[in-house]
């Protein structure tokens, strides 16, 4: 069971660094200039929260934007902070901005121009993620610059 968590937790972390260390396409396609970030399409293989998390890569930092919990507020949290990637890119991991780790390590299980696939070692659940130009209303207008101290809502990483 663990040497199944740890291949996965590796696999996980070479989809996300390549995923940090991409700006653009290097085949010269448009592909990847189109969009910004990654937008949660299934968690655990349930589609409930499709679109209310986003994800952005940008060297060695990620910018989280999530709308979980109590949805009757208007508004996404923002989290950011730096994120690594180890056992040769097959294993993502991170750290917000206030110094707290991520709840979980990721294996990165697929990287491709249209889905990026994290399996959390902890919890052996996968995320499916598409690409997407994250839209204003959610980059522009977060509802709070997160605290990790306060709120009830747990980022999503």
């Amino acid at each position: 069971m663990k040497w199944n968590l740890a291949l996965w937790a590796v696999m996980l972390l070479s989809l996300v660094n390549v995923s940090c260390s991409k700006k653009g396409n290097d085949e010269g396609g448009a592909a990847l200039s189109s969009y910004d970030g990654w937008m949660l399409a299934s968690w655990g293989g349930d589609e409930t929260i499709a679109g209310r998390v986003y994800l952005s890569f940008s060297g060695d930092g990620f910018t989280l934007y999530q709308q979980i919990g109590d949805l009757s507020t208007a508004g996404f949290t923002r989290y950011t902070g730096t994120c690594a990637f180890t056992e040769n890119g097959k294993l993502l991991s991170g750290t917000y901005s206030d110094g707290t780790p991520w709840r979980t390590e990721y294996v990165v299980l697929a990287h491709t121009d249209t889905e990026l696939r994290l399996l959390s070692v902890q919890e052996n659940i996968e995320s499916v993620y598409v690409p997407v130009q994250i839209p204003d209303s959610v980059k522009d207008a977060p509802l709070a610059l997160a605290s990790r101290s306060g709120g009830s809502v747990e980022p999503f990483l």
